[in-house]
């Protein structure tokens, strides 16, 4: 079933719950920035043992960003790869570990596709519209979540509700390579009811993801993509709680590159529709909440190459997988004692089925090749974890998490952390220690285990999940100072994690392949962030990450890890209403598979370091109605990350947001 035919069946089954909410003080309430993504549970941030950081629609809106990607390449420990630029295939590396070992969500709802190989998730599809805010969760996260989440968790949460009834926005941009993009949106409250509807679309002609350096004669096209994105979001609170619902459907049209070869004629499309129906109840006095949710995450994709001057080959390849799920969360929140305080306690059950069907034609010199695939795989696991605050300055957290799917081995997993506030400082501000330690898995896809290609690949259905431990630990302190409670905010943490029986590919003495459990890896590093706020309207920012992400049984460095990272961000306000927002990112020597001017695989090389510049301005022209403009790789600067593959050079965005 795709998308399409899906979005028939609107009127969606409705399964009541309620959302939990952690037991705080009224300081806490009303100081500290809330996450959910990192205890599913709402939390202080500075009381997560966890590293996380937010980037919310302010932030989304004052660079300018236009993809998913844009918002996720300034973040500490988080690397981005793109095979090109808007509407190519983006992969994400937490903290050294593979791309697939990163869990996404929407709104909680698991969004990886599960028909991808590895059942990884692709970043360069998405566009923001309709997004609040994006939070991401480094580290071991799967006693949360269950399988992917071995180095991280990124959540993408929706929006809804608004100052006003009903609030109409819209944004209108255009920029270089023929790119046109534009939002329209309507959000409000209206008495028990919190809604958001947004439709966005862009286009662009796009540049060429070869390399000059590898262009044929004759060759050269640009590589353009087309999205369109809808989303609708609805929350009505009742006398007992809460009932949601979430839509986002996305569809987008793209132009591929093969490396070494410039591809004019190979096209793509996905189709992605999201799905989620939740309500909550209060029980008990509001002590115990409870959550029930059920969604979908389907896809549809399509890959087409027809013969051109460098290829007399066709491919037809089809993909479509669908992830269903049935989620049921329960939060009980005790009063405790002075020294033991803001109890919560939360458990539950998560129910999923995966489905997904493969279909690929290929017709070159070696003759015709077909095939075909459709499995399905269902899994049960159970889940609880406890949180605490001790004496008044340490917050406790432990977990633990049963996974059992019908059809390999089950895996249970469990992470504990703490965080600290040591000292207060004079002036104001406070130092806190933080650290936790925990195991993750990923458990082996459909694609891994049945999956068929035209180039001789064939599953393995004797795949083991792949595991791993976890651990972090560190020190961050909010300084006052200058008549200011927010200073200097500053913090170094150190990670590790250690992964077993990676899934890897094998190449077979016939030239087929499969995929097998081989070996572990090892990724160390320490990310270091420092925030400034001087004054008004002058906040500062920079991060460094160094990672050593190797496979233990070679000692090799893992392919597209960069050991050096760097950013550097500010917000200025030089004169009022005009915002400034430059980004300069280093991304440092790391190993990669390489190709010579001539095409020829030259092996597995280190590649050089680059440095990436980016500008965006936004002046307020009136209360509500503002101008933006962003250019991006300002210097121009010729980067492939991948090897292979041509980041686009320098571009421009500008354009007009407001609300009516």
């Amino acid at each position: 079933m795709t998308p399409k035919s899906f979005l028939k069946l609107a009127p969606l089954p409705f399964l009541a719950a309620g959302l939990p909410a952690l037991a705080q003080s009224p300081a806490d309430t009303q100081l500290a920035e809330v996450v959910v993504t990192a205890t599913r549970v709402p939390t202080p941030v500075e009381r997560v043992p966890a590293s996380v950081n937010v980037v919310t629609r302010e932030v989304i809106g004052e660079r300018a960003y236009q993809t998913l990607p844009e918002a996720l390449s300034t973040l500490p420990g988080v690397t981005v790869v793109r095979s090109g630029g808007i509407g190519s295939n983006a992969s994400v590396f937490l903290r050294g570990a593979n791309s697939d070992h990163v869990l996404v969500l929407v709104d909680g709802l698991p969004a990886n596709d599960p028909s991808l190989a590895a059942g990884a998730f692709n970043f360069g599809d998405d566009t923001l519209g309709g997004f609040e805010r994006i939070e991401v969760v480094r580290g071991p996260a799967s006693t949360l979540y269950g399988s992917n989440a071995i180095g991280g968790v990124v959540n993408l949460i929706t929006r809804a509700g608004g100052d006003s009834p009903a609030s109409p926005e819209v944004d209108v941009g255009v920029g270089t390579d023929g790119t046109w993009r534009g939002t329209a949106g309507l959000y409000g409250s209206a008495g028990a009811a919190d809604y958001g509807l947004s439709v966005e679309g862009l286009t662009t002609d796009g540049q060429n993801n070869t390399p000059k350096r590898l262009r044929r004669p004759g060759t050269g096209d640009k590589d353009g993509a087309e999205t369109v994105t809808a989303t609708a979001k609805g929350v009505y609170t009742l006398g007992f709680g809460t009932v949601e619902g979430l839509v986002r459907y996305r569809d987008a049209q793209f132009d591929l590159d093969s490396v070494p070869s410039d591809e004019p004629n190979y096209e793509g499309e996905s189709e992605n529709l999201t799905w989620q129906v939740a309500g909550t109840a209060a029980l008990w006095k509001n002590q115990l909440t409870s959550r029930l949710a059920v969604g979908q995450t389907i896809y549809d994709r399509s890959f087409t190459d027809r013969p051109d001057a460098n290829d007399s080959g066709t491919s037809d390849d089809r993909y479509e997988g669908t992830r269903s799920q049935l989620d049921w969360q329960n939060s009980l929140a005790v009063s405790g004692a002075p020294e033991l305080r803001d109890i919560v306690l939360t458990g539950g059950l998560t129910l999923t089925r995966e489905d997904v069907e493969f279909s690929t034609l290929s017709v070159s010199a070696f003759g015709p090749f077909s095939s075909a695939v459709d499995e399905r795989a269902d899994s049960l696991a159970l889940f609880a974890q406890a949180q605490a605050r001790a004496f008044g300055f340490l917050d406790l957290s432990a977990g633990v998490r049963h996974d059992r799917p019908d059809d390999y081995g089950s895996r249970t997993t469990w992470r504990v952390g703490a965080v600290a506030a040591v000292a207060e400082l004079p002036g104001g501000g406070e130092v806190r220690l933080k650290g936790n330690v925990g195991t993750a898995f990923k458990a082996p896809t459909l694609y891994d285990r049945f999956g068929t290609n035209s180039f001789r690949y064939v599953g393995n259905p004797n795949l083991r999940p792949e595991k791993s431990t976890g651990y972090e630990a560190g020190v961050e302190a909010d300084v006052a100072g200058l008549g200011r409670d927010d200073l200097v905010r500053a913090g170094v943490v150190y990670f590790r994690n250690d992964i077993k029986d990676l899934i890897t590919f094998q190449y077979n003495a016939d030239f087929s392949s499969t995929v097998v459990n081989v070996g572990k890896a090892d990724s160390e590093g320490v990310e270091a962030t420092l925030a400034l706020r001087p004054a008004d309207g002058v906040e500062l920012a920079a991060s460094w990450t160094w990672t050593d992400a190797r496979n233990d049984d070679t000692g090799i460095r893992l392919l597209r890890r960069p050991e050096h990272a760097l950013a550097f961000t500010a917000r200025l306000e030089p004169v009022d209403g005009l915002m400034l927002s430059p980004e300069l990112t280093f991304v440092g020597q790391r190993l990669d598979a390489t190709y010579a001017d001539n095409g020829n695989f030259l092996g597995t090389r280190g590649v050089g370091g680059y440095w990436l510049a980016n500008l965006a301005a936004t002046y307020q022209v009136t209360e509500g109605w503002s101008l933006y403009a962003r250019g991006s790789n300002l210097l121009d600067r010729r980067i492939e990350n991948p090897s292979g593959f041509a980041q686009p050079g320098a571009s421009a965005l500008a354009g007009v947001r407001g609300r009516f």
